[in-house]
């Protein structure tokens, strides 16, 4: 029997991709999990086209896959050594297993090319959304980003050439130094506060809480939050609730505003992983 592909399709960045990978030839299986009702019964077919299976590609991040336990759980017992798995995210716990079976795993939110590349997708992805949820322009507004990594440090620089007064808040001097040599006023999270004032606009892309109760009663009850950073955000949203001040969570940015080129970006990562393993081989 064939060898195929399987991929899990959780946005249209996968439904790009299955289309890329059959133009070059690949043999794609795609199970569609975009509806959360039909997970299960997906897993379930899952298992039983794992023993053909070339390649699993499963989403970014892996926990849009709302069935954890059983993921883990097929992984564990269904996936043969020799089948690589690639995706976005993997939890500590999944990354453990799957070294435990000597199975091959790619993160490629863990590769530098992709981080890189994506961080454009998504600087124009939250741009997008300043624009429709924010009261203000861009130009002339005072944006506090928070963290300064490649999605921090592009969207930063987009924000900037737009004409907004951008302060970069990151907790590592290495970073704070970084941003300063690009020519941001960046601080440590101790002044948020300070900086919180007469801000119209704050982007999180830090995976910790750092937008806490300090910084948001400083916020204008018309400035705006948008956190960037991996589920749940690095937000009280609760408190910003409570203060008037809208915050929301959103993920996949890339998924959402640049599918097809992100699906280009992965299939490139694909590429690039599959021809270094192949070389390593004949090593």
């Amino acid at each position: 029997m064939e060898r195929q592909t399987i991929l899990l399709i959780s946005d249209m960045r996968q439904v790009y991709l299955a289309e890329i990978l059959t133009k070059r030839g690949i043999s794609v299986r795609c199970l569609d999990i975009r509806n959360a009702d039909n997970t299960l019964e997906q897993l379930e077919k899952l298992k039983q086209f794992l023993d053909t299976a070339e390649m699993l590609i499963l989403p970014i991040p892996v926990s849009k896959i709302s069935e954890q336990e059983e993921l883990n759980e097929i992984l564990n017992k269904n996936l043969i050594n020799n089948t690589p798995v690639l995706g976005g995210c993997f939890s500590k716990e999944q990354k453990e297993l799957l070294t435990r079976r000597g199975i091959l795993f790619f993160d490629f939110m863990e590769d530098k090319i992709v981080a890189e590349e994506n961080a454009v997708a998504t600087a124009e992805g939250v741009i997008a959304e300043l624009v429709n949820n924010s009261p203000y322009n861009i130009e002339g507004a005072k944006i506090i980003v928070t963290g300064y990594g490649c999605c921090g440090r592009t969207i930063a620089e987009k924000l900037k050439r737009l004409g907004a007064r951008v302060t970069v808040l990151a907790r590592r001097r290495e970073a704070r130094k970084e941003a300063k040599q690009d020519g941001f006023y960046a601080v440590d999270f101790a002044f948020g506060p300070e900086e919180a004032m007469g801000a119209a606009m704050l982007v999180n892309t830090v995976p910790a809480p750092v937008v806490g109760r300090l910084i948001i009663k400083e916020l204008p009850k018309d400035a705006y939050i948008l956190d960037i950073a991996s589920k749940p955000g690095g937000t009280d949203f609760a408190y910003a609730k409570e203060r008037g001040i809208r915050a929301d969570l959103v993920l996949s940015i890339p998924g959402r505003y640049a599918p097809k080129e992100s699906a280009y970006i992965l299939d490139r990562a694909i590429e690039r992983f599959t021809l270094r393993e192949n070389n390593e081989e004949k090593m």
